[in-house]
């Protein structure tokens, strides 16, 4: 586990997949607002490192020099597209990173109480839409994820 004396050293720093292939450089650290350790980077990538994209550090090693994460780089390069130039994740699109990654995130709602055959509806409900969020999931959670920004 990386903690925030490590992270202060991972700013700028070369970050490789486990079969050792470079992805980019550290550009941001996220920090996990429960427990206020790092728990995501984003990754410079592309020509120049005109893109970031977001990888978790879950598994991830750092040894001072370079940071090496549990991902593959094709599955780093396939992650959704953030924008940061917006400001902080939106819901969705923190959402969208742990599902993509395969991480838990936030709390499941609770189940609800089956409908009884005399207060059901008419009509059915209509199915959500693939990857909208149930409202009552929106409910049950908050961001977890908050930029860190390292004075210098």
């Amino acid at each position: 586990m990386i903690g925030q004396r490590e992270a202060l050293h991972l700013f700028g720093c070369e970050v490789f997949d486990p079969a050792g292939h470079r992805i980019g450089i550290v550009g941001q650290l996220f920090l996990d607002e429960a427990t206020e350790q790092p728990a995501w980077i984003t990754v410079q990538t592309g020509l120049f490192g005109t893109n970031e994209s977001f990888v978790p550090l879950d598994g991830a090693a750092f040894d001072g020099d370079t940071l090496t994460v549990s991902v593959l780089k094709e599955t780093v390069r396939q992650a959704p597209h953030v924008r940061l130039d917006d400001g902080d994740l939106m819901l969705e699109q923190e959402h969208a990173l742990y599902l993509y990654y395969g991480i838990e995130y936030g709390v499941t709602p609770a189940e609800p109480e089956p409908v009884r055959q005399e207060d059901a509806p008419a009509e059915p409900a209509e199915p959500a839409e693939q990857g909208e969020l149930p409202p009552e999931y929106v409910e049950a959670v908050r961001l977890k994820l908050r930029r860190w920004v390292a004075a210098t």
